[in-house]
């Protein structure tokens, strides 16, 4: 799909004066212009920069000035931090990585010496492989690792302290970045989708790692007391006996945002789980607290509001999107504090920062699980067109499936012109009932890929009018899973694709003004700096795996932007190459093809029901050079003694769970099933390197 953009006609509206910005050390924000401490930019992650000196006129001329190859197995997805004219980032499993800010040499990595424990869980071995980013608060930095939070000095390079917040056993794990705010850390969770252990956001003492306070996400089992008054009540919207059905999920693993203005933090919290209704109790209501904004005091946890974007979900439609502060021009001249936020359901949304009240929202994409939202509340109005769980023949596609018309890559602010720039995804997701894949529902989500589908599959970047809810531009992307934003003063937009481009584009119009072929998936939001007069673009490239998109990979890179681990930075004049290598064949499998189709198809089964997609990748096929072997590779003597690693769980230490409930035939049937995966991937890889049709995902 080409490049193109799109302008839709809105009417003007009179932008308010730009009020004075607070001193730093009051308003908590970082001095863009040097340094950039905190997600986003400042505690409103906003994703906007105050540095000018690349614009409009001038980015045409933007070249690389640095790169450098990281130890980082997947690549690196979270927003570069600055600080001292050093870039810290952090990757699986909780590693951190410094590098000089003008030269990109590497001055020091951090690896965390932790393990798994014996009885660790799935989620928590899938989660050690996935990480979002890190904070940053005075001289310590904070990293999520095998369900501690750590605090690394950036002086000493040395651990400060560790302290556990989710647990191994349990189906948890951390996966997102740490936010920081009055002296706390702050972090989430993430349960996997399995309806086993309740999530909650943690809160710690930033010097010395002490616990401050947890606020659970759904009410705990009924016979025993409930943390909360606010529990109670959220109990009675879950249904009878609603403990013997699901006991956990609603986990709020990516979005938390502090507002020093309020001492608020705010979060958004998962879906429920499992995830179709009819697996949960007949009788539930809105089951608070899926899918909602939460609003807490920051010094004791204690609830202020909620406002929940989606009742009694069946499409796992999060709410832990980006969350985005503002001071939006209100009609008597003033301005009003909004929180801002896209989460998954496809909807747009603007609420009082303080109270929690819904002021509009409007649908960014195409939506069918909703015929609408209530004006006045922003209550979903029911709708069955996406209903797969209704006993209906054949398969049903809700709008957006459950990849989310948006997911934790960040938005962008343009204060300027009052305009929010979503990273958006369209991608329909088939989906039908079934026992004999993971969560009891089976999805195809390369259905958008076929030539028969009736909406393709693609992303889009969006300028959205918060005060209208109407769309200023939107520029296609071929692929739907793309980078995080990053706004400036000069009226640029910038952005990174899942197909390896780097772009910016003029705030105001959409126009494409500059790209940059980086030759890797990038979906960490960029970051802009100046020091010593020079202007620098900071970008992070890879295959994206670290993002915990490898289950589904050909949503977010393609064969040419599986490139290697990268740190790059730009600037005006730079003139650096940057070596991109072609895709290495796919190799002739060193076993034979497998006649027995019956075992392919049930071995199929197995890799379905025991959720090795999420690792390995839908149909075996994963995100490309990793620290997860692509199973399709496998040699004969891996092959040989797979009875060991999966059953057994000789890999344990290096990240592989054991299946140890797995039979004998099951594990001779997924072996055939590799094996006739890799045969495909190789015809498929033949007939693109001699002109032939050949399948898309693979």
């Amino acid at each position: 799909m080409g490049m193109r953009v799109r302008k839709v006609a809105v009417a003007f509206v009179a932008l308010a004066t730009l009020q004075g910005v607070s001193m730093l050390a009051k308003a908590g924000e970082t001095d863009a212009a040097a340094d950039w401490r905190l997600l986003g930019g400042g505690n409103d992650q906003q994703f906007h920069s105050s540095a000018a000196q690349i614009d409009q006129g001038n980015v045409g001329k933007l070249g690389l000035a640095w790169y450098v190859n990281m130890d980082a197995g997947d690549g690196l997805v979270g927003q570069p931090l600055i600080a001292d004219g050093v870039i810290y980032q952090s990757g699986p499993p909780g590693r951190i990585y410094a590098n000089d800010l003008k030269t990109g040499k590497s001055l020091w990595t951090f690896t965390p010496q932790t393990s798994y424990p014996a009885n660790s869980s799935w989620t928590a071995y899938w989660a050690s492989h996935v990480n979002r980013g890190l904070a940053m608060d005075g001289d310590n930095l904070y990293v999520g690792a095998y369900c501690n939070l750590l605090a690394v000095s950036r002086t000493t390079h040395k651990l400060v302290w560790s302290v556990p917040s989710c647990d191994m056993t349990k189906m948890q794990g951390i996966t997102g970045a740490p936010r920081v705010g009055g002296g706390k850390v702050f972090i989430g969770n993430a349960s996997g989708d399995m309806g086993t252990d309740r999530g909650f956001l943690d809160a710690f003492d930033g010097k010395t790692g002490k616990h401050l306070w947890r606020f659970y996400t759904q009410p705990g089992d009924p016979s025993k007391p409930f943390e909360s008054e606010i529990m109670a009540k959220a109990a009675k919207t879950w249904g009878t006996n609603y403990w013997k059905y699901t006991q956990g999920g609603t986990s709020p693993w990516d979005a938390i945002t502090y507002d020093d203005k309020s001492n608020t933090v705010y979060f958004g919290t998962d879906g429920p789980a499992p995830w179709s209704p009819k697996d949960r109790a007949p009788d539930a209501g809105d089951e608070l607290f899926t899918d909602s904004i939460l609003a807490v005091d920051a010094t004791t946890g204690e609830y202020k509001w909620h406002f929940q974007t989606v009742q009694h979900d069946g499409w796992n439609l999060a709410a832990t999107m980006h969350i985005m502060l503002a001071d939006l021009p209100s009609a008597d001249g003033g301005s009003r504090r909004v929180v801002m936020t896209a989460p998954k359901n496809g909807f747009f949304y603007v609420l009082d920062a303080k109270t929690g009240q819904f002021i509009s929202a409007k649908n960014y994409v195409p939506v069918n699980w909703t015929k609408g939202l209530d004006p006045k509340t922003g209550r979903a109005i029911p709708s069955d067109e996406g209903n797969y769980w209704d006993g209906r023949t054949g398969n049903v596609i809700p709008l957006p499936g459950d990849v989310g018309a948006h997911s934790w890559e960040p938005m962008a602010y343009d204060p300027k012109n009052h305009l929010v720039f979503i990273p958006a995804s369209i991608v329909p997701v088939s989906m039908y009932p079934s026992k004999d894949s993971f969560g009891g529902v089976a999805a195809d989500y390369y259905y958008g890929f076929r030539a028969d589908a009736k909406m393709k599959t693609h992303g889009e970047l969006i300028a959205w009018d918060p005060q209208t809810q109407t769309a200023r531009w939107k520029a296609d992307r071929p692929l739907p899973v793309n980078g995080g934003v990053l706004a400036t003063a000069s009226g640029l937009v910038f952005e990174g694709t899942g197909d390896g481009k780097v772009q910016a584009f003029a705030a105001d119009s959409g126009k494409l003004l500059w790209t940059y072929d980086v030759g890797g998936c990038v979906l960490a939001a960029p970051t802009v700096v100046t020091v010593d007069g020079t202007e620098y673009l900071i970008i992070a490239s890879g295959n994206g795996g670290a993002s915990g998109m490898r289950g589904i990979p050909r949503l977010m890179n393609t064969l040419r932007s599986q490139g290697p681990a990268r740190l790059l930075a730009f600037r005006l004049g730079g003139a650096l190459r940057l070596p991109i290598a072609s895709p290495a064949a796919f190799p002739k499998p060193s076993l034979p093809k497998p006649a027995d189709e019956l075992a392919a198809a049930r071995g199929g089964l197995v890799f379905s029901k025991n959720s090795c997609s999420a690792c390995h990748g839908l149909n075996a096929v994963g995100p490309g050079a990793s620290i997860i072997p692509d199973l399709r590779m496998m040699s004969a003597g891996t092959e040989s003694a797979m009875h060991q690693i999966v059953i057994d769980g000789a890999f344990k230490q290096a990240g592989m769970p054991a299946f140890s409930d797995m039979t004998a035939q099951e594990l001779s049937d997924l072996k055939v099933y590799i094996e006739s995966q890799a045969w495909k991937g190789y015809a498929a890889d033949q007939a693109r390197r001699h002109g032939g049709a050949s399948d898309p995902v693979n």
